[in-house]
């Protein structure tokens, strides 16, 4: 219990966000170039996730200055896979770590640093190995000891929103002939949680899900396209944003804003 409050502290800040909503849920999507995150990773030192976090804090400050809001930091829950390399089983062992968007700053590159400070320290510390060692002590323990440190992990007052960076397929993937181009992932939205951002690779793109109550967030596709803007943002900070893919790139137009898929008109119920 001590591990997982010293990661779930501090508290998350109120948000929007965390607003009382609805069952409905809509999917915002976005299509980028994977080279575009590797090129901002070779460049700052960080790692794809960090420039995710980036980039969702980037989003979300354009978000609120959009609303006529003053950018706020917000707290994520990362998701963080703990399997070591020599574990025999296959898959993720999932545990999770929780860091800080610096939304309030202005500077992206700032904005990057900073997350990539974070997660380092976050890591180097053992904090995932923590919360995971913790979790796999609360699964023995009694159900009602259980449901309350669910209730717990899964309050707004424990983080603001999900990011979370899902290791797409290493290989082409095809049914019935037809090559797998994009996938976008749904990150499950916790009770006063109007979102969640996933990322996942199919073979040369990002593919990012945002996943949303509209009744809370009614202008997720909004976001998607804020989201876009703040990678670029990022990009125009380094030198050379250009890197070869060692993907093969399938027939189709030059991937520019207009390659997203296209925000639908009216919020789509999923659930």
């Amino acid at each position: 219990a001590r591990a997982l409050v010293q990661t779930a502290l501090p508290v998350a800040p109120p948000s929007t966000l965390n607003e009382p909503g609805s069952p409905q849920r809509h999917l915002a999507t976005l299509r980028r170039p994977l080279s575009d995150l590797r090129a901002l990773r070779r460049a700052r030192g960080a790692t794809v996730n960090d420039v995710v976090l980036a980039a969702v804090a980037g989003a979300l400050r354009r978000h609120a200055e959009r609303r006529g809001e003053a950018p706020h930091d917000l707290k994520s829950m990362v998701p963080v896979n703990v399997r070591s390399d020599e574990a025999g089983d296959l898959g993720n062992r999932i545990s999770f770590l929780f860091v800080e968007l610096p939304c309030s700053l202005p500077d992206p590159t700032d904005r990057l640093l900073t997350v990539n400070r974070a997660m380092r320290t976050r890591k180097q510390a053992g904090l995932p190995e923590d919360a995971d060692a913790a979790l796999q002590v609360i699964a023995h323990a009694p159900r009602p000891v259980q449901h309350a440190a669910a209730h717990v992990l899964a309050s707004p007052r424990v983080y603001n929103l999900v990011v979370s960076n899902i290791p797409g397929p290493h290989l082409t993937m095809f049914m019935h002939g037809c090559r797998l181009i994009d996938a976008y992932p749904v990150v499950p939205l916790s009770n006063r949680h109007a979102l969640s951002v996933g990322m996942t690779t199919i073979g040369e793109h990002a593919c990012f899900g945002l996943h949303a109550d509209p009744e809370t967030l009614p202008d997720a596709d909004a976001l998607a396209g804020d989201l876009d803007d703040a990678i670029d943002e990022l990009l125009a900070t380094i030198d050379d944003p250009t890197e070869t893919s060692p993907w093969p790139t399938p027939p189709g137009p030059a991937s520019t804003s207009e390659t997203r898929f296209r925000p639908s008109r009216s919020p789509t119920p999923t659930g």
